[in-house]
């Protein structure tokens, strides 16, 4: 109605518009991919009722590597926003670096549901895993797209209402004690920030949190409301990151869930929720909410309870699931100090710790092959047995740690850095605290990362396990993973250097 109303005053109005909606689509070619491909797989579901695992698959990896590569040639590092769709979602440099690892990320998990020995059946018997998978890429897409709260708030749900799915697709009764754990958050925190949403639309009059209006109703909205407003829509950010307080579905779903669909939970919501979170302290940094105390204590809050809690878990799965709670908490660190150093630093340790994590997963699989399960009593003697996948997997956790020679290294060495000049610009006492905590957990993440390699090397196990070799079909991914994770260490600078092009708060 109100393009048509457009169009009758100005006659070309119209014809503009629909221009515009076509240029649009084609920055919109990843997103539309992917709807077809969903598209695909349904139909080729229901088409063929027998043998379709060898179909589906192929269909799924023709596309994202076709995806991938056409993201990759596209990326412009250097290339001005473009607001498309009436600034609905916009095309940037930062949110097509972020679209790179989401795609990346789906090709090792599905690679994982490939050559997992205990899952494969439930990824390729039929299509829902599959699209669902799809829908929580094609989420992260929009999300990291997405400055406008309404479509923030569309993508956010797609993400969520598929992982659900996810989780609770399959059998037994752990699956759906975490599924409905899963969903009873989600759907608060979903409630939460939508209604911080109408309160800053309320304030504002603009749900578009880089337009001029936006900024000038910050400016005259009142603070007790406008601070409420902003710290529900932080509540539901945070819940996508999987960030303390809003961390306390993770175990269980990391846990009851195969490992190919949590290597995708753990990083391709949480970095999308990133530059999200980024975005909006951007547009709100000049207001009367304390960014920074706030993130202060949310990301110490994050690393206590997720290192110590890491500390006396006896699974592979739930050690990983407290281990993304803490490096969440790093994330916050890196935001609360409100600068360009600081952002930098963030994307650095969040791209650094996608490449980790997807490697640990992937590793952690190939010792469940073996062993069928990622129990720490199954681990036990390991070492002997597999000993190219237990040395891969020492690198990888000696990574996540953050030791050298790993860009784990590098990852928090420029975050603490951030940390510290800008504690000693603005003397800030919650930045010396987030250091001071910081650093602390870092020496305490050693104890339960080392642990798996101790029990893989130094443990004696039941020895019911025979010792063989891995195809190098399998070992390649794993092994490319871990030369990227070293390789990083050394020449990281070039990664900096792209960064430093790059506006990703648009």
């Amino acid at each position: 109605m109100i393009v048509l109303v457009a169009s009758m005053q100005n006659p070309g109005g119209l014809a503009e518009q629909l221009q515009r909606l076509k240029e649009g689509l084609h920055f919109m070619l990843p997103e539309i991919g992917i709807v077809i491909t969903i598209i695909l797989l349904v139909v080729y579901d229901l088409l063929f009722q027998k043998n379709k695992s060898v179909g589906l698959a192929a269909i799924l990896f023709s596309a994202l590597s076709f995806l991938l590569v056409f993201q990759v040639l596209s990326f412009l590092p250097e290339a001005n926003a473009l607001p498309l769709f009436e600034g609905l979602v916009t095309h940037s440099a930062g949110a097509n670096l972020f679209k790179i690892g989401f795609l990346l990320s789906l090709l090792v998990a599905l690679l994982m549901a490939v050559t997992s020995r205990k899952d494969s059946l439930h990824y390729f018997d039929s299509s829902e895993v599959l699209v669902c998978l799809l829908g929580v890429l094609l989420g992260a897409f929009l999300l990291v797209m997405s400055s406008n709260l309404l479509m923030i708030y569309v993508a956010v749900e797609l993400v969520s209402i598929c992982s659900y799915l996810l989780t609770g697709l399959g059998k037994g009764k752990k699956k759906s004690e975490a599924a409905i754990k899963y969903l009873l958050y989600g759907a608060a925190a979903s409630a939460v920030m939508l209604y911080g949403m109408s309160w800053l639309y309320g304030l504002t009059g603009s749900i578009d949190l880089n337009s001029d209006s936006f900024k000038i109703g910050l400016d005259y909205a009142v603070v007790v409301p406008l601070n409420i407003a902003v710290f529900m829509v932080l509540c539901g950010l945070l819940f996508k990151l999987g960030s303390f307080p809003l961390h306390v579905w993770a175990p269980d779903v990391y846990r009851a869930t195969p490992l190919p669909t949590v290597a995708v939970f753990s990083v391709v919501p949480k970095l999308a929720a990133l530059l999200v979170l980024l975005r909006l302290v951007a547009a709100t940094s000049a207001t009367h909410f304390d960014w920074q105390t706030w993130l202060g204590i949310l990301s110490i809050g994050g690393m206590v309870v997720g290192n110590f809690s890491a500390l006396w878990q006896d699974n592979a799965k739930r050690m990983l699931a407290y281990s993304s709670i803490a490096h969440a908490a790093f994330l916050l660190a890196g935001v609360s100090i409100m600068n360009r150093t600081g952002l930098e630093a963030t994307v650095f340790y969040a791209l650094a710790y996608l490449l980790m994590n997807l490697a640990a997963f992937y590793l952690i699989q190939m010792v469940e092959n073996k062993v069928g399960s990622t129990s720490y009593e199954q681990l036990k003697g390991m070492g002997k047995k597999i000993p190219y996948v237990s040395v891969l997997l020492l690198i990888v956790m000696v990574a996540l740690t953050g030791l050298p020679p790993t860009v784990g290294f590098n990852a928090k060495l420029y975050l603490f850095s951030a940390v510290y000049d800008e504690f000693g610009r603005s003397e800030s006492t919650i930045l010396l605290w987030v250091l001071l905590v910081g650093l602390l957990n870092t020496v305490v993440s050693l104890f339960y990362y080392i642990k798996i390699p101790y029990l893989l090397f130094f443990k004696e196990g039941e020895g019911n396990v025979a010792p063989g070799a891995y195809t190098i079909r399998a070992l390649i991914p794993g092994t490319l993973l871990v030369l990227s994770v070293l390789l990083l260490f050394f020449r990281s600078d070039w990664f900096v250097d792209l960064l430093n092009s790059i506006n990703f708060v648009l």
